[in-house]
């Protein structure tokens, strides 16, 4: 079973984002601030992360930074309200896979979820 990181201090976003992964199987853990986040992805080896920017503790760019520098591969998929194109350039330059603004849709988000677990299924068949 797959596992997905949601790290976000947003209660009610939260709880749809987890919903919609629980509904499709998946185990879903959870952080509302940045320090809680980034101990759950470094220690409990999540298949991917949906990682807010704004948050308390520790900003996602900063999780971001420590979850790449310990050459960690999951990928990490930016659920923010940050715009703006100077901090998703940021946001990708960093090492995340993906960036989608608030307000989203949730089946967009989804959509890009499965397509980067599918991935890592296809990387993880022997040739």
């Amino acid at each position: 079973m797959k596992k997905i990181l949601i790290i976000e201090d947003d209660s009610t976003i939260l709880r749809v984002v987890k919903d919609n992964f629980t509904s499709r199987g998946y185990q879903v853990a959870t952080a509302s601030d940045g320090e809680r986040g980034l101990e759950a992805a470094l220690n409990d080896g999540p298949d991917l992360i949906v990682l807010d920017i704004m948050l308390p503790e520790m900003n996602g760019f900063e999780i971001c930074r420590a979850v790449r520098a310990e050459k960690l591969d999951m990928p990490i998929l930016m659920l923010t309200a940050k715009g703006r194109e100077e901090d998703i350039v940021r946001g990708l330059e960093l090492g995340a896979d993906d960036y989608l603004t608030k307000p989203f849709s949730i089946r967009e988000l989804m959509a890009r979820a499965q397509a980067f677990l599918r991935r890592s299924d296809a990387g993880a068949k022997p040739c």
